[in-house]
C-alpha cells in the first residue's frame, strides 16, 4: 500500500451507525474487556447498563479496521462517549441535540473538539471515583445516618435538592418553575425504580443520592448526590455515602465496582467520598448546556 493511500486510510472521515441488535454481545465484550489505564472497564460502566437494559437502541458506533468508538445517545438530553478518541474525532457528531455530556475526559475532549462548543456550554473537570472495598468504614466506624428508599411523598423536597444542586454544581442559574418541574418529572421516574435514596422525615429529606448506574452485572454508579445546608459540616453525607456503598457491596459479588464523578475542585466532597472508601482514580469530563 503507498504512503498515500496508507494516509488517506487513516485520516478517512468514519460515520457513526446503529448497530444491530446481533452485534449487542460483541460490544458489551469489548466494553468489558477495555484494557485502556488506569480504569479500563470500569470507567464504561454506563454504557454496559445501557446496553443491558434498553439494547442498541440508544447505541451508535463508529468503527474501521484501526479504531472503535460507541456513544450511548438519549437525543435532547444525555450523550456518553466511549472507546478510542481517534475514532470518534474522526466521525462527524453522532448527535447534535444533547443537554449533558458525561464520559472520561480523553474520549469526553474528543466529542466536544469534534462537535463545537456552543456559547451557553459548560464544561467541568471531574474526576472519576471508584470503591475499595477494604477501605469501607464499617456501620461502628461510620454509623447508617437512616438512609432509606425515596418515597413519592418526598418528590417536593427531592426537587429543591436537585435545584440546588444544579446550582452547587455551576450547571447554570436557578433553572426557575420550569426547572424545578423538570427535575420533579424526572425523579418521580427514579423514585418509582426504587433508584432514590434520601435521609430525612418523609416529605422532608435533607440528604439523596440516586443509582445512575444499578446492574448486577456491571455494579453501582452513584450520582445526584446533595445535602441540604441546614445539614453540611456534621459528616451526614460521609455516612450516607458510606451507608449506601456497603449496601451495593452486600447485593452482590465483594469485587463489585461502586463509582461516582464529582467536581475536580470540589475538594470537600472529595475529602468526604474518599473518607467512604472511595479512591480517586482519573480525569472525568461533563459538558452541560444551559
Amino acid at each position: 500500500m503507498s504512503p498515500t493511500t496508507a494516509w488517506d486510510r487513516f485520516t478517512s472521515r468514519l460515520r457513526w451507525r446503529r448497530p444491530g441488535t446481533g452485534e449487542l454481545e460483541t460490544i458489551a465484550g469489548r466494553l468489558s474487556r477495555w484494557s485502556a489505564e488506569p480504569n479500563g472497564a470500569a470507567r464504561h460502566m454506563f454504557a454496559l447498563s445501557t446496553l443491558e437494559t434498553h439494547g442498541t437502541e440508544p447505541i451508535r458506533i463508529a468503527a474501521d479496521d484501526d479504531r472503535w468508538a460507541i456513544a450511548v445517545v438519549f437525543p435532547g438530553r444525555l450523550i456518553v462517549p466511549c472507546g478510542d478518541p481517534d475514532a470518534i474525532r474522526a466521525a462527524p457528531p453522532p448527535t447534535k441535540r444533547w443537554r449533558l455530556l458525561v464520559g472520561d475526559r480523553a474520549a469526553g475532549d474528543a466529542l466536544l473538539e469534534r462537535s463545537g462548543t456552543e456559547p451557553d456550554t459548560i464544561i467541568h473537570d471531574q474526576r472519576f471515583l471508584t470503591v475499595e472495598p477494604d477501605r469501607v468504614p464499617s456501620t461502628t466506624e461510620l454509623p447508617d445516618p437512616g438512609l432509606r428508599r425515596a418515597e413519592p411523598a418526598d418528590l417536593d423536597a427531592l426537587a429543591d435538592l436537585a435545584v440546588r444542586l444544579h446550582v452547587d454544581d455551576r450547571f447554570g442559574p436557578h433553572p426557575g418553575r420550569a426547572g424545578f418541574r423538570g427535575y420533579r418529572q424526572r425523579l418521580e421516574s427514579t423514585v418509582s425504580q426504587g433508584l432514590v435514596w434520601c435521609v430525612g422525615p418523609v416529605g422532608s429529606p435533607v440528604f439523596k443520592l440516586e443509582r445512575s448506574v444499578s446492574s448486577a452485572r456491571y455494579g453501582v454508579q452513584l450520582a445526584g448526590i446533595i445535602a441540604a445546608p441546614s445539614v453540611r459540616g456534621h459528616g451526614l453525607g460521609r455516612a450516607a455515602v458510606a451507608a449506601s456503598v456497603r449496601q451495593a457491596l452486600a447485593e452482590g459479588a465483594r469485587e463489585r465496582v461502586v463509582s461516582l464523578h464529582v467536581r475536580a475542585d470540589n475538594t470537600s466532597a472529595l475529602r468526604a467520598y474518599e473518607a467512604a472508601g472511595f479512591i480517586d482514580r482519573e480525569a472525568w469530563r461533563l459538558a452541560v448546556r444551559s
